[in-house]
């Protein structure tokens, strides 16, 4: 992370996401460092700081950590809350509490993952459920403002053959050549406007139906008064129609 120049939020979460990326890719017997650096990696980043602090209000941590575990036929589970930054805020929470051993992950590996064979798939598993979700949570709400459960429920989800889905991207290049070629916006507009598109697609090939209007509706009030994109976004809007996706 060293030698990073932050200009952007864009930047800022690149930041976020190598330092989330190496706590996913660690094994369990060298994940302190890695989640330390990750903790400091959001508390000394202006943007990521602030972004943490408005997640954490009117949430009451140990009220979603206790919330959050589920008996069930077996034994116990753990689920992560609805609203991204619910989800960001309780599990910034409990890397906290393993940083400082306030809470011990050994133990919580213990209890949820009492099947996995060792620690090392039990870590495996902790990442596969809480902590990539918890990315892509963070991704969604810092990114593009969305606060949408990271994984929909079955009821809000959307079947689309993947050919479907790719004969779709030329649309959606399309729409990023238009920004791209548009030397009267400003850098921070233009990136702000390629993510918004590249986030549409994202949640298209999600299958997620409600971060598919979301983000549609976000895109159609940013380009309202945009001419020069007024066709290719068209073209989209027809197409996720066509699909009732908006």
């Amino acid at each position: 992370m060293s030698g990073v120049k932050i200009h952007t939020k864009e930047d800022a979460y690149r930041l976020f996401d190598e330092a989330v990326s190496a706590v996913i890719g660690s094994k369990f017997i060298v994940t302190q460092k890695p989640i330390t650096d990750l903790l400091r990696c959001l508390m000394y980043n202006e943007q990521l700081r602030t972004f943490l602090t408005e997640c954490k209000k009117g949430v009451d941590y140990e009220g979603e950590l206790n919330g959050a575990v589920v008996q069930t036929e077996t034994g116990f589970a753990f689920v992560l809350p609805k609203g991204n930054k619910r989800v960001i805020a309780l599990v910034t929470g409990m890397l906290r509490d393993f940083a400082t051993e306030h809470r011990s992950v050994t133990i919580f590996l213990n209890d949820f993952y009492p099947d996995a064979s060792d620690n090392h798939e039990r870590y495996r598993l902790f990442c596969e459920n809480v902590l990539e979700p918890y990315r892509d949570a963070f991704r969604q709400s810092f990114l593009y403002d969305i606060d949408d459960p990271a994984r929909g429920s079955e009821e809000e989800r959307v079947e689309i053959a993947d050919a479907v889905i790719e004969g779709s991207a030329p649309l959606f290049a399309a729409l990023r050549t238009v920004f791209l070629g548009d030397n009267k916006l400003s850098t921070k507009k233009r990136d702000d406007l390629i993510y918004l598109t590249d986030g549409l697609y994202y949640a298209l090939e999600k299958g997620d139906a409600r971060i598919v209007k979301t983000v549609w509706t976000a895109l159609k009030l940013v380009l309202a008064d945009y001419k020069k994109a007024e066709r290719k976004f068209s073209d989209i809007t027809e197409f996720l129609a066509l699909y009732a996706l908006i």
